[in-house]
């Protein structure tokens, strides 16, 4: 669970970062063609030996899927980002915290908990506190994208409990980052292809930073935490992203401290002491 919220940590962190690609002008193709790629090639580069020994048909095929649900839930929400307001995506989004207890329960038959289903919901009011502003929420063609995005990536987090316990988790990470890279790659290409502001030093640099940190390290912690952590408790913690993304936004002076967001941040904060008492 520890784990679970470092997760969470970095990803929030890793907000600042995907706000500097954009600043730069990188394409959503192109960033994620670009931090996938990074996170096959480090993460085999130093897994390779077991990876090696334990590379079954059961762990390439359970790669794959996960991969795949990793790049459908990325490549939505990028293009959810283009057609509506970002709060409306990152709300949108969030709503995997209430489709991954139903959708557990639908595959693996473990029925969550009430109180469970209520920290979940708790949470997820408080991301809306957090997210969305008086005048920011109108439902679009973008929406209908954030919502797809947000049952694919509980789709990725349900399948990923269920496998990290059947494959070897460093096999599956790694088959998971080839497979997203490729389709990406292959995202890229087809409507896109404008690699040059990849060149910018600045631009790359954030590009590594998600490839490495935000993706190779994260999914890496998140497929060994999720061995012993149910799937509807870690979607719990991954959620606190949100969190720490306001979190850091106020430090780096991004934004100011509201009323708002402490009371959003500290609902969510709340689900979390719900689900462990």
């Amino acid at each position: 669970e520890a784990v679970l919220l470092l997760v969470g940590l970095i990803w929030g962190g890793g907000f600042m970062e995907a706000r500097i690609v954009v600043d730069e002008q990188l394409s959503g193709p192109l960033i994620l063609a670009g931090r996938f790629f990074i996170a096959a090639i480090i993460f085999g580069c130093v897994f390779w030996k077991t990876i090696r020994k334990n590379c079954s048909r059961q762990a390439i095929l359970s790669g794959m899927v996960v991969g795949t649900f990793l790049f459908l839930g990325f490549s939505m929400q990028t293009m959810a980002t283009a057609g509506t307001v970002p709060s409306s995506v990152g709300f949108l989004t969030a709503i995997n915290v209430i489709i991954v207890p139903f959708l557990w329960w639908a595959i693996a038959k473990k029925r969550p908990s009430r109180r469970m289903i209520g920290a979940c919901v708790l949470c997820l009011c408080g991301i809306g506190v957090l997210s969305l502003k008086l005048d920011g929420f109108s439902f679009s063609v973008g929406n209908g994208l954030a919502l797809a995005c947000s049952f694919f990536f509980a789709c990725h987090i349900v399948f990923t409990g269920i496998f990290s316990v059947r494959v070897n988790p460093n096999t599956l990470v790694f088959v998971q980052f080839v497979t997203a890279a490729v389709l990406s790659i292959l995202f890229f290409l087809a409507f896109d292809r404008n690699y040059v502001p990849l060149l910018h030093p600045r631009g790359f640099l954030s590009v590594a930073y998600l490839g490495v940190f935000s993706t190779c390290l994260c999914f890496f912690l998140q497929s060994i935490a999720q061995v012993h952590v149910p799937a509807s408790k870690a979607a719990l913690f991954l959620c606190t992203e949100s969190l720490f993304c306001s979190i850091f936004s106020v430090l780096l002076k991004y934004e100011p401290l509201t009323l708002t967001m402490a009371t959003g941040g500290a609902m969510i904060f709340a689900s979390v002491l719900i689900a462990e008492y």
